[in-house]
């Protein structure tokens, strides 16, 4: 068909169409056009674009729609424009993100800083606690030896601690060692069986019984042992009545002093001038420094200082067996210092 007699067609069908009732008319006349042909027709006869003629056709409901079938030419229901449509999403991250959104609102910059000192503040506070109970234990059970379970053992004290043992002594304000000569006697089995002393429990305070002899003179008695064969004695220290101290035995060694306790304790003798068997000022004093200092070495204290005579019975040192209040206050000026 031409292009003339196509127009002239469109021209009849447009006369016979009514458009709202949706009615052909059959008389004799060419078929109406359908699909592209229509649309041009009657976007030509209104002089509307597609876009306009596809709405007033919606409007009009000139396109139909097959039940059961989804045509490209279904009317489409325009929603309003404030209104967005829920799209398809998975539940469980739909569900996460409305916790998310629900959460409380991260902090700004500068709190988030804040946070993180205080945090810093709180950790560094932390470990300083946990080093000072650390270094406590370390100082206390550690220092000169001392064991778990014992009140004492035995080291070098020939001098002051080292290590642990002079941190420890700082922090406990442990008394001043007293000045003492290391005048070590010979090796032997009757006074320096030069055995390790396993652990120190007590102190035992003795006197000479040599009325008037000096600390050299007696440490010379106990080194004589070894070849007169008297007897097994001797000591870690004698006193001398003008305050000397002699150290003769080495403190991390067993001395006979005290039968049945030489193995666990440190024992002093101490020279005298007196016939009731008291000791000089001097020496006195310098008996209570050195208990002062041993007590605190080995983590004693006064109740462990004893007399010979606590021991075994042994009237040693006298004045203090026959003077219990002598004794008493003794143990009191050693706890004072």
């Amino acid at each position: 068909m031409g292009r003339e007699n196509r127009r002239s067609a469109e021209n009849i069908q447009l006369e016979f169409v009514n458009m709202n009732r949706q009615v052909r008319v059959n008389e004799r006349m060419p078929r109406e056009p359908y699909g592209r042909q229509y649309g041009q027709a009657v976007r030509r006869q209104n002089g509307q674009t597609r876009q306009a003629g596809g709405a007033n056709r919606r409007q009009s409901g000139q396109i139909r729609q097959i039940p059961g079938r989804q045509s490209s030419r279904t009317p489409r229901v325009d929603m309003p424009r404030n209104v967005q449509p829920v799209p398809r999403r998975n539940p469980h991250l739909y569900e996460e993100q409305g916790r998310r959104q629900q959460a409380a609102p991260r902090p700004s910059v500068r709190r988030r800083k804040k946070l993180r000192l205080r945090a810093l503040k709180r950790l560094l506070g932390g470990a300083v606690g946990i080093t000072a109970v650390l270094l406590f234990f370390i100082f206390f059970f550690m220092d000169t030896g001392k064991t778990g379970t014992g009140k004492g053992q035995n080291m070098d004290l020939g001098g002051p601690a080292t290590g642990a043992g002079m941190l420890m002594d700082a922090f406990r304000a442990q008394a001043e060692r007293p000045a003492w000569t290391e005048d070590f006697l010979s090796i032997s089995e009757w006074a320096r069986p030069g055995e390790k002393l396993p652990e120190v429990k007590n102190i035992y305070v003795h006197y000479t019984a040599n009325k008037g002899t000096s600390a050299a003179q007696n440490r010379s008695y106990f080194e004589g042992l070894k070849d007169s064969h008297k007897t097994a004695a001797s000591a870690h220290f004698i006193i001398g009545y003008e305050g000397e101290i002699i150290n003769c035995v080495p403190i991390d060694e067993v001395a006979y002093a005290v039968s049945g306790k030489n193995y666990e304790s440190i024992s002093i003798e101490c020279c005298y001038l007196a016939d009731d068997g008291s000791f000089t000022q001097e020496t006195y004093d310098s008996l209570i420094k050195l208990l002062r200092w041993l007590i605190d070495t080995y983590h004693l204290d006064s109740d462990d200082i004893l007399r010979h005579y606590d021991s075994n019975g042994k009237k040693c040192p006298i004045y203090y067996v026959e003077n219990e209040d002598a004794w008493e206050q003794l143990k009191r000026d050693v706890d004072n210092r």
